[in-house]
């Protein structure tokens, strides 16, 4: 007889304000998937002295194979400038700082990488690109069926620790010239705020969180995706996570700021 456990996953993509929120149960033994993908919000770049753009943060395309134990999910989401005005000669850059908050109520630390595009010359079609592949096994011993995600098919349940996302990191790094701008880890049973300052391998910063860019003039918009993963490490322990739940959100930490960039001629 299959043993009936969930556990609840909501990955929530959100800049300023929210844009994408990913919602999943995942365990051994049963498991559904729910995604939500509201509008965008605007967001004014003002200073005291200048006025002039627009920046915008909406949900870009989700991949989601977190309802199971190997799994990954790709979430993304978008930073575009505008000019408030078409005939503004002016150019206009917007810096902002990036936060992740997670709350990671599982037994089971999550890997996370964050990736930066700059430009959309091609997509990366997460789910073609993915060689995250369903599996089921059943224990001779035990009676229970065992499903997971895993990348190579030779693994038994008990031997495989799930899937690696090597293709799809592969792409955003050699195919669209992205950058990792940081990594790290949602510590199992912790509740906190990743930022610039964080330390430790929570985040290991690579490029890093802060100072993040986008002009009107050259640069008018980015890309930002949030890879993570969710290790197979229990194996038959099924019941080490389920019930518990996992949230984690990435946002602009504080007020973006903005700053002349190119007067005009």
């Amino acid at each position: 007889m299959e043993r009936k456990n969930t556990i609840l996953l909501t990955v929530i993509a959100i800049a300023t304000l929210l844009v994408a929120v990913v919602g999943a149960t995942f365990a051994y033994f049963t498991a559904s998937t729910n995604v939500k993908t509201p509008t965008g919000a605007n967001a004014n770049i003002t200073t005291n002295k200048l006025e002039g753009a627009n920046i915008t943060f909406t949900a870009d395309k989700n991949f989601d194979l977190l309802d199971y134990p190997g799994g990954i999910g790709v979430y993304g989401s978008k930073a575009t400038i505008a000019k408030q005005n078409d005939g503004d000669n002016n150019d206009y850059e917007s810096t902002f700082n990036l936060k992740i908050e997670y709350n990671n109520g599982t037994n089971t630390d999550m890997q996370w990488e964050l990736w930066m595009v700059e430009s959309e010359y091609d997509e990366l079609e997460a789910e073609k690109t993915s060689i995250c592949k369903f599996r089921e096994e059943r224990n001779g011993e035990t009676g229970e069926t065992q499903y997971w995600y895993s990348d190579d098919t030779s693994q038994e349940a008990t031997e495989d620790t799930g899937c690696t996302a090597t293709n799809i990191i592969n792409k955003l790094q050699n195919q669209l010239s992205g950058k990792k701008i940081a990594n790290g880890v949602f510590k199992a049973g912790q509740n906190k705020t990743i930022d610039k300052n964080t330390t430790g391998d929570e985040l290991v910063k690579g490029v890093g969180l802060d100072d993040r860019k986008i002009n009107t003039n050259n640069m008018p918009s980015k890309y930002y995706y949030l890879v993570i993963k969710y290790p197979n490490e229990n194996k038959n322990q099924s019941t080490l996570d389920a019930g518990k739940t996992f949230t984690a959100s990435l946002s602009v930490d504080g007020t973006p700021a903005s700053t002349l960039y190119k007067a005009a001629d």
